[in-house]
């Protein structure tokens, strides 16, 4: 890392870097503008492969016109019965969605002589028309739009709501339109002005800024490529890698910065300065970024497709950060200097008899205290993360379509209208496949398939034969649930009634997918996911933390701590979720993403506050050592914990209930992370076990990769006047 440092902070050296980042914008920046036209969000995307809901999708895309479909549904309703205008515009509204959308087949349309039964209310004030659209989830907003305003909206004392899949996509893309770019505008000037509080220079207020947004552009154009060459990108995933990025590349910008300044105070040379500065921190930041990518990386092993799917575009995005936090941010600010810091440049005046350490602040007398009883401050912390992990009793999944949005649809609208006169089902009818393979589909065996259905307690209908696959060896039949098909009771019915069809028809296989149980295919795949991801994750971590330290039982305090810190603030947010905010259960992906985010980057304040007492330790032993840690890394984890939450909490603005609760639960850990676990937790855990923590090396062993004799010479630059390590 000497060596390296030496290289890119040259006086003609960074000249060259900031050139060749330069010259890598132009190249990747244009074909990262073209990553949105590659991103796939379709059912089949994020289903596990061996899913019976996957195979029903194959099933429909192989065998059947049209393949894999979305269904719509246009709800009308007058109070006190619908009149004959009324249905003439039913019927006109049907004929306008042939025209404006790609309407599979024809739709549905109540009040017609051939029309099936249970289109129109009892009391004649409601009917529904249904229709189905191709399975294209980048063009199915647009569609929605479309026929939205060719039919008009309500009047004249008619309700009028586009709902179902095609509604609730249309209303989705409204929300997440220009998302991408809402996200990114609102998270740099959060970060611009918490930068700009914290160090009170414009240009190295910005400077962060530029360093990411340059790593940013490149890791789209990167991203870009990787998508091309045929694997899956989500939108979901190209979103969050921009709350991602800002975080982690500023936290890495700001612990570059901190050792900057107090190296401009021993070395009168900016170069000198900075390539001391990247030597000592280096480490820390490259097994940081390390960390997260490799943590990130793990999520490949997942059976979800939109969690796998975020797995290397968050390791890009990172690795890019990364780069740019060791070559791009170090040349910029050594061209820079001293200058960049106005107008408070008195504040790295070169003053080698300066030694922070020796003057006491509010992190040396947190640090003191916690010294003074650290049995106690231990116990204290994690009797708060036990209280709070028993918030995960009140765990509950739900995924009911009035939840989904923060904000009053159209869709979520018509849904309610709807789920008053029909069964609730009728949203998002469950798909049933009866196939036969030595022939055609037999009468009799959809008809063993709906007897074997129909007794079930949640089932409210299963409609006959409503399409037959090219061949005619398998059949399509639609199943309504009869309460809301993405609420707990209906998920719950879903392995029940498929194993009631099994061997229903001799000679015929069933499978049931869409709807609900493609929802409870993604819920066992995300649990299993889960239980895979956390061990693996917690392994790749502890590795990397024991080679950085030259340990063996820092990284496993380090990791009870991790531990501690996640199911603690998992059920902290649990309980905000259902009790205070009111929300009747979380998505099951929740907590998978909720620990890479939460570990991944709450282990860099960790590597940060850990590498810093190892190199103290060195010099004056494993005590002092953690009070100097403390003293010189509190002011640059806390403002890296507070603008790495604020960058999340921008999340919370989304009117997505998942998005808010994302962004929640990692603005909280993180906080929590900052101020609890950083500050005392890990503190007092190392300052009861003292030289121990380090076994099997020593206090003041291991290898010299923070020794102070590394730096004792400058080829070719001034040396650094006599100083005392800080």
């Amino acid at each position: 890392m000497r060596r390296f440092a030496s290289v890119v902070t040259g006086r003609r050296a960074k000249w060259v870097v900031i050139g060749l980042w330069v010259l890598l914008v132009v190249v990747l920046a244009p074909l990262g503008s073209k990553l949105a036209d590659q991103t796939d969000d379709r059912t089949e995307s994020f289903l596990p492969k061996g899913a019976e809901s996957t195979k029903v999708v194959k099933l429909l895309n192989e065998r059947f016109p049209g393949g894999q479909y979305i269904d719509g549904l246009l709800v009308y309703r007058r109070p006190g019965g619908l009149t004959p205008a009324d249905k003439a515009r039913i019927q006109r509204d049907a004929r306008t969605a042939q025209r404006v959308v790609p309407v599979l087949g024809k739709p549905i349309v109540p009040f017609r002589p051939n029309s099936p039964p249970g289109l129109v209310s009892p009391d004649g004030s409601l009917a529904y028309t249904t229709f189905s659209v191709p399975d294209n989830y980048d063009k199915v907003g647009d569609w929605g739009k479309d026929l939205r305003d060719a039919i008009g909206g309500s009047g004249g004392g008619l309700d009028v709501w586009l709902t179902g899949d095609v509604g609730f996509n249309t209303d989705a893309q409204e929300v997440f339109g220009s998302v991408d770019t809402k996200l990114l505008i609102a998270t740099v000037l959060l970060v611009l002005i918490l930068l700009g509080a914290i160090y009170r220079s414009p240009l190295i207020a910005l400077t962060p800024l530029i360093v990411v947004g340059v790593a940013y552009a490149i890791a789209q154009g990167f991203i870009y490529l990787y998508a091309k060459s045929g694997a899956t990108v989500s939108s979901n995933s190209t979103s969050i890698l921009v709350v991602l990025m800002f975080g982690v590349g500023t936290d890495y910008c700001l612990l570059l910065l901190s050792r900057y300044r107090e190296e401009l105070r021993r070395y009168k040379d900016k170069h000198a300065a900075m390539e001391h500065a990247l030597g000592r921190v280096g480490p820390a930041m490259l097994a940081s970024g390390l960390t997260v990518a490799l943590t990130m990386l793990v999520l490949l092993l997942a059976q979800t497709g939109s969690i796998r799917s975020l797995g290397p575009v968050a390791a890009i995005g990172v690795t890019c950060v990364l780069a740019a936090g060791l070559t791009l941010l170090p040349a910029m600010l050594s061209v820079f200097g001293r200058r960049g810091f106005w107008p408070r440049r008195h504040t790295v005046e070169y003053d080698p008899d300066h030694v922070a350490a020796e003057h006491p602040g509010l992190w040396r007398r947190v640090g003191g205290r916690v010294l003074e009883r650290p049995g106690a401050a231990l116990a204290i912390t994690l009797l708060i993360f036990v209280g709070g992990a028993l918030g995960i009793l009140a765990y509950q999944e739900n995924y009911s379509v009035t939840n989904f949005f923060k904000q009053q649809t159209d869709s979520v609208d018509g849904y309610d209208a709807l789920s008053k006169a029909f069964p609730a089902g009728t949203l998002s009818p469950a798909i049933v496949m009866v196939e036969r393979k030595d022939g055609p589909v037999r009468p009799a065996d959809v008809a063993a398939v709906r007897q074997r259905l129909r007794p079930d307690p949640e089932v409210a209908s299963v409609s006959g034969v409503q399409q037959e696959s090219r061949d005619g060896h398998v059949a399509r039949l639609s199943l309504v649930f009869r309460d809301d098909p993405y609420a707990s009771t209906a998920l719950n019915a879903v392995p029940r009634i498929r194993k009631a069809v099994d061997n229903a028809a001799p000679g015929a296989d069933v499978l049931i997918g869409g709807g609900t149980p493609v929802q409870y295919d993604f819920d066992h795949a995300t649990s299993r996911d889960l239980k895979v991801i956390v061990p693996l994750g917690l392994l790749v971590i502890g590795v990397i933390l024991g080679i950085l330290l030259e340990a063996i039982v820092a990284p496993l305090v380090l990791i009870g701590s991790v531990i501690a810190s996640f199911f603690g603030t998992l059920g902290i947010s649990i309980l905000f979720f259902r009790y205070v905010v009111g929300d009747p259960g979380i998505d099951s992906s929740l907590p998978v993403f909720a620990f890479i985010f939460l570990v991944s980057l709450g282990v860099d304040y960790t590597i940060f506050l850990m590498s810093r007492v190892r190199e103290e330790a060195r010099v004056h032993g494993t005590q002092d050592g953690l009070l100097r840690a403390l003293t010189a890394t509190g002011p640059v984890i806390t403002s890296a914990g507070i603008i790495l939450a604020g960058t999340f909490s921008v999340l919370m603005t989304l009117p997505v209930t998942f998005a808010f609760n994302i962004g929640f639960m990692v603005a909280l850990g993180i906080l929590l992370d900052t101020f609890v676990v950083r500050t005392i937790m890990v503190p007092a855990a190392v300052a009861l076990l003292g030289d121990r923590v380090w076994w099997p090396s020593t206090a003041r062993g291991g290898s010299h990769i923070f020794h102070e004799t590394d730096f004792e010479t400058v080829p070719a630059r001034e040396a650094p006047a006599p100083a005392r390590t800080s």
